[in-house]
């Protein structure tokens, strides 16, 4: 085993917020009936557009709150503030024409006047603290705030309450995502959405039945499985309500019950889910299951600690995703690879969307020339939108939507009607390509996470923080960052995230104690535990030791250095992880026995009333 030095930085925790795992999501493949259509695309328009209109609110709010603050701070921070615009503009056209020198010289100048306003603001935030305080507190979910409002408006218009709550929800999440790295929250652009979800609620006694849910029961989902059970291509019907039930608007179809719904379990949030694959529309039935006990899959006799050292690098035999070390040598450690047949289907799907992309550049300047005469006022205004635009700044759905318009006023000259089908025939088979490529990495990772788990007791994974690889250019530096647009594209391709997810939740269900780790596993040598270690020039994915002399794979001698740094202190932590659990089991049981006794007491003080309404109505007149 390997000595510590003073200078190194490791620590040892685990993920305070691991699910139980009597939570699952069921999720069923659906066909929607045609007549149901119309009302479900109004419910979608309807969520998106509260959406947006609650980022519009916080955007205003949040720029109410800055301009009080420079307020106080004065002329001075008013025109540092204009400054830092002018630059940003100027920084984002350098950046547009690849010019790095620009870049660093406007994003040095900026970086002075960011200091020079958050010197002013600093002391300014204390003195406006009582004037912004108000203008934030209209932010959140309280019935005072404007985005709550905004929430019951949309379900005054029609809006299913149970997916205003989820819409809200998401645009509280993605507020607080982008203040911290001092953004505003983006709009949400139909073209771009690939999927839309309109959910349902069941709150009441935890959660609605499961058997009143397959018998029909409910008056807000039915769903009757096929009388022959659950199996592949073994269909029932569903009934879901849109909007409010005074409405009585409901989505009907049928569904596929591929896999039981446990006995006992209940259902405390459905969700009805339409997906965009290409050009083609996919639906499904999300549950949320809450099963009467955990799930759990049973394992032998297991190795008491194995250690997990992510990464992306290509070779020829394909690509690695990770190191997988069981003990401190990392000549016994291995290198987990992603399928080839995933990567392969990813690419062919990157080189159909390729393809779709030289056929619009092919065509641009013809659409742009087109003559429309006397076309209608929409048609003009489409068609003079995309004439400002550079080819690559064109998305291809314009271009199908400007088809669409010619085609309904019919100016569709031959050449665009067949660029436009040849296109819809790769767009569909760019997408479905991906698809079934990112399924079969879904199951990969699924697979090996599970069989991870029933092998060893205590698994020990380096946390991924990935955000740095997609950055291009530093906007603090004006640089470009030392990831190559190839490592940028191989972390899309091996989505690490994914894995990782899969491992956790695998804990989960074995009963495998999932630690992390935080340490300098690649800049330390496994073998002798030296800190004079150097990747080859020739080849980044070999270390040399200049001490012992040894050569070792980067990830293998990530992974067992891991592993020896987690063993020694695997004991006391998993004893920690498993205190920690048993008392968060303990906290949210005692969560739900105070929520279903304000539910219950609330219910009886409702009755109470009623019946005191009752009394006060049959009673004589004095």
């Amino acid at each position: 085993m390997r000595a510590r030095t003073e200078t190194e930085t490791m620590t040892l925790t685990f993920d305070t917020k691991a699910p139980a795992g009597d939570i699952l999501i069921y999720e069923f493949g659906a066909r929607i009936d045609p007549e149901c259509a119309p009302a479900i695309n109004e419910q979608i328009t309807l969520a998106r557009r509260m959406y947006n209109d609650i980022v519009a609110y916080i955007r205003d709010t949040v720029a109410e709150a800055h301009a009080c603050v420079l307020a106080h701070a004065g002329p001075e921070a008013h025109a540092l503030q204009a400054q830092i615009d002018a630059l940003t503009e100027r920084f984002k056209a350098a950046k547009a024409a690849d010019d790095e020198p620009a870049m660093k010289d406007i994003a040095a100048q900026r970086r002075q006047a960011w200091s020079d306003l958050g010197t002013m603001l600093k002391s300014a935030r204390k003195l406006a603290k009582a004037d912004t305080a108000p203008i934030f507190a209209r932010i959140g979910k309280r019935s005072t705030c404007g985005t709550y409002q905004i929430r019951c408006s949309a379900v005054t218009r029609g809006l299913g309450w149970a997916t205003a709550n989820a819409v809200l929800d998401a645009a509280l999440q993605a507020f607080k995502k982008s203040f911290m790295r001092g953004q505003a929250p983006r709009f949400s652009v139909g073209a771009e959405k690939i999927q839309d979800t309109l959910s349902l609620q069941f709150t009441a006694a935890g959660g609605l039945n499961v058997a009143d849910l397959l018998t029909g029961r409910n008056a807000e989902l039915s769903i009757a499985p096929p009388p022959a059970g659950a199996g592949r291509r073994r269909y029932g019907e569903f009934r879901f309500r849109l909007g409010p039930a005074q409405a009585g608007i409901y989505a009907t179809g049928t569904w596929q019950y591929h896999r039981p719904i446990p006995e006992g379990a209940r259902i405390g949030l459905a969700r009805l889910i339409r997906r965009r694959v290409g050009k083609d529309t996919k639906w499904a039935l999300q549950l949320m299951v809450r099963t009467p006990e955990p799930v759990r899959i049973e394992s032998g006799h297991r190795a008491p600690l194995a250690a997990v050292h992510f990464g992306w690098a290509a070779d020829l035999d394909g690509r690695r995703i990770a190191a997988i070390a069981d003990s401190a040598d990392p000549g016994n450690a291995r290198i987990l690879r992603l399928p080839a047949g995933v990567e392969d289907g990813l690419r062919r799907s990157a080189e159909a969307q390729a393809e779709r992309d030289s056929l619009r550049d092919s065509i641009i300047e013809r659409v742009k020339a087109l003559d429309l005469g006397a076309a209608d006022e929409t048609l003009h205004a489409e068609h003079a939108a995309l004439k400002r635009l550079p080819a690559q700044h064109i998305a291809i759905r314009r271009l199908h939507r400007l088809c669409h318009l010619l085609r309904e006023a019919d100016r569709l000259p031959d050449w665009l009607a067949q660029w436009r089908l040849a296109d819809r025939a790769l767009w569909q088979r760019s997408a479905h390509t991906a698809r079934r490529a990112r399924n079969a990495r879904r199951s990969y990772y699924r697979e090996t996470a599970i069989d991870l788990a029933r092998r060893y007791d205590t698994i020990v994974i380096e946390p991924l923080d990935l955000a740095e690889a997609a950055i291009k250019v530093d906007e603090v530096t004006g640089e470009k960052t030392d990831f190559t647009r190839r490592a940028r594209a191989g972390r899309v391709v091996a989505a690490l995230y994914e894995f990782e997810s899969a491992i956790r939740w695998a804990g989960v269900k074995t009963q495998s104690a999932v630690l992390d780790l935080v340490a300098p596993t690649v800049s330390l040598c496994a073998h002798c535990g030296s800190q004079s270690v150097q990747p080859d020039e020739a080849d980044y994915q070999t270390l040399h030791c200049a001490d012992c002399g040894a050569a070792t794979d980067r990830k293998l001698n990530g992974a067992a250095m891991a592993w020896q740094i987690a063993a020694e202190e695997r004991e006391e932590a998993v004893t920690e992880y498993w205190l920690h659990h048993a008392a968060a089991q303990r906290e949210r049981a005692a969560e739900q026995a105070e929520k279903k006794r304000k539910l219950a007491q609330g219910r009886a003080d409702a009755r109470a009333r009623a019946d005191a309404a009752k009394s006060c109505a049959e009673a004589p007149p004095a």
